[in-house]
């Protein structure tokens, strides 16, 4: 009697198209207080089979509300793997810099005073702090709505299957014409 051939391994069938896919991350959220929000896109591949980014990046738009002192700016976050991750913002002339749980606070706060904006409300930059930073580690790490208390979520949408080259420099995976100018939102 013969028998039929073992099935293939799901990892085959999937191709490896499956490589090169990746996720995006389109987020809003308010700081009511310090009369601030953050616009964000991320973009992440994730190795098939783990729970968080192998490499990633974000860029983020801070806009100001009602009577703001600040103006808006621009920063772009990158990760990658076994470096640590970094911030650099063109509109505020700061260079690619570490961006870690240590510096994080210090250096949105910098960016925060060079774009003239006071009183920042102390659990409203450490939410902005976690938005930012959640957006680069995978679908399981961004904040949803009900998941953050000092900032109101807007918006927090996932879509999956996002093309990846991951060969091009991770600051070509999004344009910056992707993100909307502050003044459309």
């Amino acid at each position: 009697m013969r028998r039929a051939p073992p099935p293939k391994p799901i990892w085959r069938l999937a191709g490896p198209c499956s490589f090169d896919r990746g996720f995006r991350f389109y987020g809003e959220y308010e700081a009511e207080q310090s009369r601030y929000r953050i616009q964000l896109i991320s973009q992440r591949w994730v190795k098939p089979g783990d729970e968080l980014a192998e490499s990633a990046f974000g860029l983020v738009q801070f806009c100001p509300i009602d009577q703001s002192s600040g103006k808006a700016f621009r920063i772009r976050l990158t990760a990658a793997s076994g470096k640590w991750d970094t911030i650099e913002s063109d509109d505020l002339a700061i260079p690619s810099t570490e961006w870690n749980w240590r510096t994080s606070r210090g250096r949105l706060k910098e960016a925060f005073s060079k774009a003239g904006y006071r009183d920042i409300a102390e659990e409203e930059l450490k939410g902005s702090v976690k938005v930012m930073e959640s957006s680069l580690a995978g679908p399981k790490g961004v904040i949803l709505k009900g998941q953050i208390k000092s900032l109101v979520v807007r918006r927090a949408d996932i879509v999956y299957g996002y093309k990846i080259i991951k060969d091009r420099p991770q600051r070509e995976w999004i344009g910056s014409s992707e993100l909307p100018p502050c003044s459309t939102y």
